[in-house]
């Protein structure tokens, strides 16, 4: 469809992406779902359609890049074109103490979190390079500027983010390609629930001002008007929504 607004969700089937996925497809934008989730996100995609919307759901590992490649072809061949993309996909952490962690562990955490959000990020971009504008949300954490316990690997993973958002505007720039960065605080997930359950010392440094957990909708909202035209003139930024708990 012409001039038809496409993004790709990582992460869709479920929490921030899913809020994600929702929103966009209620602003008439077509969505490509991808997650490791295949029947939430095969189920989703299906409730946008039947509501009159556009929707593809892609079963995708964010750490393959020959996995990341075919999401993109597949939403090209779909849609024609890809306006922009929210990355949410990742992990939890492994729970473990600087000193106990493994290489196995920080691995685990890294390739999905960093190497994912990379490999998201360049295909994405290589994809919006002719067309010469897209936007690009990449979903970070406060984690990335505020030490969590028994979290060193996931601190650093989303840390990394934050850098690569911003080394990846630069070379975008000129291209007019968006790419920004969202902190989300303490948010209703369910990978918020399991992190929370299998590390019990982390429930009490997520403390935040505002009192509560965010609605993953609070934070796909920043993320849409991101990559909307509402927001053209932010590139290389990481921002915070998270009740104030980087500010605590």
């Amino acid at each position: 469809m012409e001039n038809e607004k496409v993004a790709i969700i990582t992460g869709g089937a479920s929490g921030i992406g899913k809020a994600a996925v929702k929103m966009l497809a209620k602003r008439g934008w077509a969505v490509s779902i991808a997650d490791r989730n295949e029947d939430d996100g095969v189920a989703l995609a299906k409730h946008i359609s039947d509501e009159g919307g556009r929707a593809i759901f892609n079963l995708t590992d964010v750490a393959n890049e020959d996995s990341i490649v075919a999401l993109v072809e597949k939403t090209l061949s779909k849609f024609s074109r890809l306006s922009g993309a929210v990355n949410c996909a990742g992990v939890m952490q492994s729970g473990k103490s600087i000193t106990d962690m493994d290489q196995e562990s920080w691995d685990i955490v890294n390739n999905i979190n960093l190497r994912g959000m990379f490999l998201c990020i360049k295909h994405e971009a290589r994809a919006m390079w002719d067309q010469r504008e897209g936007s690009i949300v990449a979903i970070s954490s406060a984690a990335a500027v505020k030490g969590l316990v028994n979290s060193s690997d996931y601190c650093a993973s989303k840390a990394g983010i934050n850098g690569l958002v911003r080394g990846a505007a630069i070379d975008c720039v000129e291209q007019n390609i968006r790419v920004n960065a969202i902190l989300p605080g303490a948010t209703m997930t369910p990978m918020a629930t399991a992190s929370t359950a299998s590390t019990p010392k982390l429930a009490g440094t997520l403390k935040r001002p505002l009192g509560r957990m965010a609605e993953p909708e609070e934070v796909a909202a920043a993320a849409v008007w991101l990559i909307s035209d509402e927001a053209t003139y932010v590139t290389g930024a990481s921002i915070a929504i998270d009740g104030g708990m980087t500010i605590a």
